[in-house]
């Protein structure tokens, strides 16, 4: 028995969690109607509160493996809504790691599927970076014509940050800026780019896969530190995409084509008797051939 963990850091914000993680859940479901599909939050305090506010509760990764076991699902398949592989994508994996090696749970194999900007683009690998900035690009299109786009992330992970902004500059999307809140790169970096391009009409798009309330309050809200009012101070004419990338369909399309890919890779192999079982971790998923004795 199979069964799928959609998996979040996860958000208070009800309506902007359904609008992302949940249509993408829809969509697995409808893909893989014949398996089992949890949706969980990573953050154990964002769980908490999530359950004491809405009637429909949420899991956490842990509750999520232990209902499976419950169930007799033997094969999981992790699809990690996450950007880039942050602390809290590390600490999955040792959690599903753990669950691989225990004689408690049976679990034959576990599978993640990788984050949104993973591949280079290298030796045949698909090219993440390029994947993303082409569905950014195309989904936000009508309202970016003659402007620059100004993509901002609020994370610590500066090197795929950075190699997005490689990227762009390198030809995939030529009038995409990248910076971050707190790290490289900069907004005072992002300014420096913005006036070699040239454009005074910019669209702020949240680099970020929910779009909550105060992600947007952030970006545009009539706070003197916004984004919006550090832009216009600058000269620009601003406007806001009002969405997080979770709500856009082609980023969406992207999670799914990476848990298809980890779904095909361990149908390619067969479980082999138990007792003859040696785990094995890679860079993309983690996998048993067989149950862990």
């Amino acid at each position: 028995m199979k069964g799928i963990i959609i998996a979040s850091f996860g958000s208070i914000y009800q309506d902007a969690v359904e609008k992302s993680i949940g249509s993408i859940e829809k969509k697995v479901r409808s893909m893989y109607s014949d398996m089992e599909v949890r949706r969980v939050f990573l953050s154990d305090a964002l769980v908490e509160k999530w359950n004491e506010k809405y009637d429909e509760k949420i899991s956490s990764f842990t509750e999520a493996m232990q209902d499976f076991a419950r169930l007799g699902v033997d094969e999981v398949y992790i699809q990690p809504i996450t950007l880039v592989a942050d602390q809290c994508y590390q600490q999955m994996r040792k959690q599903a790691l753990k669950f691989l090696h225990s004689n408690e749970y049976g679990f034959n194999q576990v599978n993640i599927g990788k984050p949104l900007l993973t591949s280079l683009g290298v030796k045949n690998y698909a090219d993440d970076y390029e994947a993303t900035l082409e569905s950014i690009v195309r989904h936000v299109n009508t309202k970016a014509l003659n402007k620059s786009i100004v993509l901002m992330a609020n994370g610590q992970n500066q090197l795929e940050f950075s190699t997005l902004q490689l990227k762009a500059m390198y030809g995939a999307a030529p009038n995409v800026v990248v910076f971050t809140t707190n790290g490289f790169p900069t907004f005072k970096q992002a300014l420096t780019l913005l006036d070699r391009m040239g454009h005074k009409d910019l669209l702020v798009v949240p680099l970020a896969l929910i779009g909550s309330t105060h992600l947007m309050d952030y970006l545009g809200g009539e706070r003197s530190d916004s984004i919006y009012a550090l832009l216009a101070e600058e000269g620009y004419n601003v406007d806001i995409w009002n969405e997080g990338l979770g709500e856009n369909p082609y980023v969406q399309d992207l999670f799914l084509k990476h848990l298809g890919q980890a779904i095909r890779m361990s149908d390619r192999k067969r479980p082999m008797p138990r007792e003859s079982v040696k785990p094995v971790m890679t860079n993309s998923r983690i996998e048993a051939q067989g149950m862990i004795s």
